[in-house]
């Protein structure tokens, strides 16, 4: 970023009060604390690409040699907007933002801003003192698909599992929450900041949807109301790094294998105790270990992998973890390259990936968009960082959309996965000033 675009911060609390819905993008770390706000360049949407099949649903299939010229074409696209911010003037861009699960098939969310600030990370007891307030009132929810349904698919993945086709695949589900009023998406981000003192907090400003002709209006009161209905934010707190680049060195953070937490501390100990003991979920965690580590290699000349995973905690949940560290082996390799070499991991895909691509596309009964993609930030000079888009929501006015997904793999059952994302969704129920358990819930 060029001089006159980076401005010096007193703290990460000033960045969180200086953020606004629709022109800023929020990013806590262990690192540090990014806000960046303005818009000078905008990714624009990628259409599907021509010579891609469908199958007799319509749904496009893609095939792996296809996916990895996207993927390329879809790096290619960062350094030009790269390019372009530097001919505009700033002597080193950064790009900000969120990328889908499928980049193929749904659009990114990035953007150069015109300026950032950086501060440094907040300690747990600095952040106790951020004020935590509900950021949604009179809310409804309704499942999507309905639990029975959600264990259904389950099921049936584990029939495929048994058949050999797979090793894991991803489940995922969503909320729908109603609010009486506008979420106030400026305190959400606050409350997730306040309790998630460990992972990567994140804010991301959407593009706007067009107002329907019958929205538009000349009295200002309810122009403005529009305006702010109209607004979209991809928002949440993910524990997990997807990876890391500062110069040569490289880090990943991949978990897989999760246990809810308790209130009881004595029960909590348990939970984590029999997680770390678990088989099935540490057999789980070493899937996911070993797709990462393979991805690493060829772009490391050194790499250490743990051979034992560790525990690490949010407020909600325990996960097995493991922190792999690396040297690139060419320096020019960007966080951007890394974090598509890794993606998507079997931690929130599945293995084998294009089976387990399948299967998701065949179970899950809408589209992931941001969800299990990944979201962050990456300069000019290649380096950045990159968290898996887990325990988020978009929001759009009233209304909210949470995600949650859970690992199937032998030994799974359906009533426990089913549980395991309905923790998951403790993160931002309590974010947002609701119950974890959600009484007030409605099937779809």
């Amino acid at each position: 970023m060029s001089k006159a675009g980076t401005v010096a911060a007193t703290s990460a609390l000033h960045l969180l009060e200086q953020y606004r819905e629709g022109t800023s993008f929020f990013w806590s770390s262990p690192q540090h604390t990014l806000l960046a706000q303005g818009e000078q360049i905008r990714w624009s949407a990628m259409e599907v690409s021509e010579g891609n099949t469908t199958d007799s649903m319509g749904a496009v299939n893609v095939t792996e040699q296809k996916r990895n010229e996207e993927t390329q074409l879809f790096i290619n696209r960062m350094e030009q907007l790269m390019q372009k911010a530097r001919r505009s003037g700033q002597t080193k861009p950064i790009v900000v933002g969120a990328i889908p699960f499928d980049p193929i098939h749904s659009s990114a969310e990035l953007f150069v801003p015109e300026k950032i600030q950086w501060a440094e990370p907040l300690s747990p007891d600095a952040r106790a003192s951020v004020e935590k307030r509900p950021a949604a009132v009179g809310c409804e929810v309704r499942e999507e698909p309905a639990g029975a349904i959600f264990q259904q698919s389950v099921n049936n993945v584990l029939l495929d599992l048994n058949q050999g086709n797979l090793h894991k695949v991803v489940l995922s589900r969503t909320l729908h929450v109603n609010s009486q009023t506008l979420v106030n998406t400026h305190q959400l981000l606050r409350n997730l900041f306040r309790d998630n003192t460990h992972g990567y907090t994140f804010a991301v400003p959407m593009t706007k949807l067009s107002l329907a002709k019958s929205d538009i209006t000349t009295d200002k009161r309810a122009s403005v109301e529009a305006e702010k209905e109209n607004q979209r934010t991809y928002i949440g707190a993910s524990p997990e790094l997807l990876v890391t680049r500062k110069g040569s060195k490289v880090r990943a953070n991949p978990l897989a294998g999760s246990a809810a937490r308790s209130e009881d501390p004595a029960e909590d100990r348990r939970r984590a105790e029999a997680l770390l003991a678990s088989a099935k979920d540490r057999h789980e965690h070493a899937v996911v270990i070993e797709a990462v580590a393979e991805a690493l290699r060829p772009l490391c000349k050194q790499l250490s992998v743990p051979t034992e995973p560790s525990l690490i905690q949010t407020r909600t949940m325990w996960h097995l973890s493991t922190e792999i560290h690396g040297e690139l082996a060419d320096v020019n390799t960007s966080a951007l390259e890394l974090a598509f070499a890794l993606h998507p991991t079997p931690a929130i895909c599945g293995t084998p990936v294009q089976a387990a691509r399948e299967a998701i596309r065949e179970q899950e009964p809408f589209e992931r968009g941001l969800f299990t993609g990944m979201v962050g930030w990456c300069d000019s000079d290649g380096d950045g960082e990159w968290a898996v888009t887990i325990r988020c929501a978009e929001v759009e006015g009233r209304t909210l959309k949470l995600f949650a997904g859970a690992g199937i793999v032998a030994g799974s059952t359906a009533e426990a996965e089913l549980a395991e994302t309905s923790a998951k969704f403790g993160t931002m129920l309590l974010a947002m000033g609701l119950d974890s358990s959600v009484s007030s819930m409605k099937e779809e």
